[in-house]
C-alpha cells in the first residue's frame, strides 16, 4: 500500500513528517520544482521552512522521503 500525501492547501502536502511545497505555486518561482522540509517535533506544515532537498514532482518528493529517511518502508 502506498502512502498518500495530505493535502493542506493549493502547492503544500504532508507526507511522512515532511512539507512537499510547489515552489511555483507558492513562491512565483519561474519553474516548477518542490520542496522537501521536515517537520519539526511539536510543530506542522507551516513551521517547516528549512528546505534541504528539491524534486521536479511531486511524485520523486514521495520517492525521494520513502528511499532516504524510511528507506523503503513503503
Amino acid at each position: 500500500m502506498t502512502q498518500a500525501a495530505k493535502r493542506i492547501e493549493h502547492g503544500l502536502y504532508e507526507y511522512r513528517g515532511y512539507s512537499i511545497e510547489n515552489m511555483k505555486k507558492r513562491a512565483d518561482a519561474t519553474y516548477t520544482f518542490w520542496n522537501i522540509a521536515k517537520i519539526p517535533a511539536g510543530g506542522d506544515v507551516y513551521d517547516a521552512y528549512e528546505a534541504h532537498d528539491s524534486t521536479n514532482t511531486k511524485a520523486e518528493a514521495k520517492d525521494f522521503i520513502d528511499r532516504v529517511y524510511y528507506k523503503g518502508c513503503s
